[in-house]
């Protein structure tokens, strides 16, 4: 049987001036591009979460009878608006990119025109695209819930995302092609199959999904991480070549080959061993925000520098006995997007001082102390000394 993890376990990211700005960032970003193993170790210095925060811009998202949100984890956004699912009964959510409720809708069930689970959500022009991670078919609505259709795919992957005028897909472990045991599968718009990079040297033995999509926007380029591998991959066009390797050496468990060969072996020692046996980074262009665990209970948070290698575990804690809940999204530029429960928010702005945070048009922090909706969070970090 294979285990499915949520998205928390494993607990979302600018004349001749003009020309010299533009060419110190394009060669920022080759220097960035270039493979690079970065040493972590599970005990590092820790700071507050706030202290490594320079500012905040702040979105509410309004609470109604229909609006009711339990979380945001991932989001897609389209002509001034943002759309995402919620809690875990199928539930997609529209609002406006000022905050405010627009419509909600649920094709949750059995039917033919219905997605079993939302495992992935996209959305290309006016077509909200829904990856049914029970039936593994992507179906098409509009932004009110209607139904315009299915793909199926010739293959069917674990995750998806679109890239160009196709989509790629992980195999998270299942073979593929025989024995070279392909896990990234490239495909047309119409999901057919076109072409298998990276193939497996091992597959190791332990059946886990996540809702953690292993694929995963990167400039014009897409990132993959296979989940239980220490490397972080670079989608160009067709090629898919090593970019990071995030490296926590004999803390890691799954470099012992003992491990990797007995899946039973593995699972008793996830407990007991206090090694990091999972991971989730999400990689910006200059920083990457990472979640590790040593138990199945058990979480870190790293802010890691990509230039110098630097890096920082994040102490989140609001007091002795509370932690904030704040869930990384997406890297946009330098700026994580994240999310984070309305009432430890006044909190947040005390300690990183009220001159530090700014709040979107239509947002007050009355409003949104008085709703139970999540907020999202527009982050800049400091840069490392």
């Amino acid at each position: 049987m294979k285990r499915v993890f949520p998205a928390l376990l494993v607990a979302a990211f600018f004349t001749a001036c003009g020309s010299q700005k533009e060419s110190i960032t394009e060669e920022k970003n080759q220097t960035n591009d270039e493979f690079k193993v970065i040493s972590l170790s599970i005990e590092s210095e820790k700071r507050k979460l706030s202290d490594m925060i320079e500012s905040i811009e702040i979105m509410g998202l309004e609470e109604t009878d229909e609006g009711l949100l339990s979380g945001v984890y991932g989001l897609s956004e389209v002509k001034g608006r943002i759309i995402f699912p919620s809690g875990s009964e199928g539930n997609v959510f529209v609002y406006s990119d000022q905050g405010k409720f627009i419509s909600t809708f649920n094709r949750q069930g059995d039917g033919p025109e219905e997605y079993g689970r939302i495992q992935h959500l996209w959305i290309k022009k006016d077509t909200l695209f829904i990856h049914d991670g029970q039936r593994g078919n992507i179906n098409k609505y509009d932004f009110e819930g209607k139904y315009l259709g299915q793909i199926k795919p010739s293959i069917k992957p674990t995750h998806y995302y679109p890239y160009h005028d196709g989509y790629v897909g992980d195999m998270n472990g299942r073979p593929i092609n025989d024995s070279l045991k392909f896990n990234v599968v490239f495909y047309d718009d119409q999901l057919k199959m076109t072409g298998m990079k990276n193939p497996y040297k091992n597959v190791i033995p332990f059946p886990i999904v996540t809702t953690v999509n292993s694929l995963a926007p990167y400039n014009d380029d897409l990132l993959y991480r296979e989940i239980f591998s220490d490397t972080v991959f670079l989608i160009q066009d067709n090629t898919v070549k090593p970019l990071l390797k995030l490296d926590f050496g004999t803390e890691y468990l799954w470099n012992d080959e003992e491990m990797r060969a007995d899946g039973q072996k593995a699972m008793n020692s996830i407990e007991k061993s206090g090694l990091v046996w999972i991971f989730n980074s999400k990689v910006g262009n200059s920083k990457i925000y990472m979640n590790f665990n040593t138990s199945f209970s058990e979480a870190f948070w790293l802010l890691i520098d990509r230039n110098s290698e630097s890096y920082y575990q994040i102490d989140n804690k609001k007091n002795v006995e509370e932690s904030y809940a704040f869930a990384p999204i997406k890297w946009e530029g330098d700026v994580l997007l994240a999310s984070l429960n309305s009432y430890d928010l006044a909190e947040l702005i005390k300690e990183i001082g009220p001159g530090n945070a700014t709040f979107k048009k239509g947002s007050t922090l009355e409003s949104i102390e008085s709703s139970e909706n999540p907020v999202l969070l527009w982050v800049k970090f400091k840069d490392f000394n």
